[in-house]
């Protein structure tokens, strides 16, 4: 499917931005509110809008992300696609996408530490079963989000990139910020009226907890979660092995990234490899592109890549709990720490 020009105006206005109110997207689009109103709602039916999140740092809370990458064995009819389904009842449980490639799953997590995704990876591991042949962990350090540049027709400037990441100062939340994050983790587009009413606070109740939390940037930003297929576009990532990795290195990285209109992410981690891109491209060769300008770029540095294809992106859920009770339990007596990064 190819979207016409408002319609890809309109999605660019909204990617990073999915709260902006009617009037705001008419002022950046140009176009008529009630042109927009109809045009968002036609996307939401025909599904190229999945749906709208908030970008919850969840290390701000004391958590960390874990990225599973899992190679299968012996699978039914319905393929890695079943197996990915059934993982998606699994506690903090983030994000899982289907994998062509060394891998068939690549599933992330959030846990208070290591100990804490030693137990996560245990019902994963019971939970496959016989299925599971291979399995590798790469814990992030930092994840960027660049957004979808390649709906703007040109380079976009950047006066913030939301991420999740790094160590920083422990934030608490009580309980009704805990309902707020839930709630816009699933309706990140919702108005401060439909927050209220959710989470049992008035108008300008609902106003003070979201601020704070956006003050205090454990919401990063509100994005889209769109349907790339619908878009013409296809999902690839390279698992990328640095030699030097370091914060000037890691600077240089977003640098290359926020002049490639296709790159969403840049994530930097510890594990198998050093930092995975991530792109939404028109097709494989474009990808490739990006890749011989990222080693032109970093042949000083890069040892090695490997390319996957992602072709079914399950779930999407930046605060992945199911109680604030269950919450409070895996952060009981957690202590604040410095900002220490490498």
């Amino acid at each position: 499917m190819t979207l016409d020009v408002r319609g890809q105006r309109i999605l660019s206005t909204l990617d990073l931005h999915a709260r902006s109110p009617l009037h705001s997207v008419s002022r950046a689009t140009r176009l008529p509110k009630q042109v927009i109103s109809y045009r968002i709602k036609r996307m939401e039916e025909e599904g190229i809008i999945r749906g709208y999140r908030a970008i919850v740092d969840l290390h701000r809370l004391g958590y960390y992300t874990y990225r599973l990458y899992v190679k299968l064995q012996n699978i039914g009819p319905h393929g890695s696609g079943g197996v990915l389904a059934s993982l998606s009842s699994l506690p903090n449980f983030l994000w899982g996408i289907e994998t062509t490639g060394r891998w068939d799953l690549e599933l992330l997590f959030v846990a208070r530490n290591n100990a804490h995704f030693s137990a996560i990876l245990s019902s994963v591991k019971q939970k496959l079963g016989r299925f599971m042949k291979e399995s590798v962990v790469s814990s992030t350090m930092v994840n960027y989000h660049f957004g979808r540049r390649y709906l703007a027709g040109a380079k976009k400037e950047f006066d913030f990139v939301p991420l999740y990441g790094f160590e920083p100062e422990i934030e608490l939340i009580g309980r009704k910020d805990f309902l707020i994050l839930k709630f816009l983790s699933e309706h990140g587009d919702a108005s401060l009226a439909e927050i209220g009413k959710a989470c049992g606070l008035t108008y300008n109740g609902a106003k003070r907890h979201l601020e704070s939390l956006e003050g205090r940037k454990i919401i990063q930003s509100y994005r889209l979660w769109l349907d790339y297929k619908k878009l013409g576009r296809q999902y690839y990532k390279a698992l990328l092995s640095m030699d030097g990795m370091d914060e000037k290195l890691e600077k240089k990285m977003i640098s290359f990234c926020e002049n490639e209109p296709s790159v969403q992410y840049i994530v930097v981690c510890s594990g198998g490899w050093d930092a995975e891109l991530e792109a939404e491209v028109e097709s494989e060769e474009e990808f490739r592109g990006i890749l011989l300008r990222f080693r032109d770029a970093f042949s000083d540095s890069l040892r090695d890549f490997e390319i996957l294809h992602a072709y079914n992106e399950l779930k999407m859920d930046y605060f992945p709990f199911q109680s604030y009770e269950d919450f409070r339990l895996k952060i009981k007596g957690l202590e604040k720490e410095g900002n220490n990064r490498y």
